[in-house]
């Protein structure tokens, strides 16, 4: 009876240690992520421009033209009415990539995202925080991404 209990105890340490060795996969959305950070951080960019909208049933849904310095969001001008507007409405690009790689980490109802495939930026986010909830549901179109001169 003792070599029995000794041969399935070694059967499932065993087991347990091929599982080890391969480790979980990561996910489509994860290595995507990855790839598209990677791209993003070759193009070594701290200072651009970019036009961010939002669907949604939150504030200011207008497309938004948004200057980034220095990776920190320094105007915000809304296309409709031309006008500055607050610049917590504006993000950056990495502060995209923390939303994206929370709502994996969270993990939310639907996180799908579309890349630029050489700069590595998020074209389109689709989220859904949570089936049950009503209006969390959120949708970002980002385009015209483009170094600009830093001001003196």
């Amino acid at each position: 009876m003792n070599a029995l209990r000794l041969a399935a105890l070694a059967s499932l340490v065993a087991a347990i240690s091929c599982s080890d060795a391969t480790g979980p996969q990561p996910s489509r959305e994860v290595t995507d992520l990855a790839a598209a950070r990677q791209r993003w951080r070759s193009q070594n960019l701290h200072t651009y421009a970019f036009v961010i909208q939002r669907s949604c049933f939150c504030g200011n849904v207008h497309p938004l033209f948004v200057v980034v310095q220095s990776d920190t969001v320094a105007a915000v001008l809304d296309f409709v009415t031309f006008e500055g507007v607050d610049r917590s409405l504006g993000e950056t690009v990495d502060g995209l990539f923390t939303f994206i790689q929370n709502a994996i980490d969270r993990p939310a109802e639907l996180i799908r995202v579309e890349y630029d495939a050489t700069k590595g930026f998020p074209t389109t986010i689709d989220y859904d925080g949570a089936a049950q909830i009503a209006d969390d549901e959120i949708f970002f179109r980002i385009s015209d991404v483009h170094p600009i001169s830093p001001q003196a």
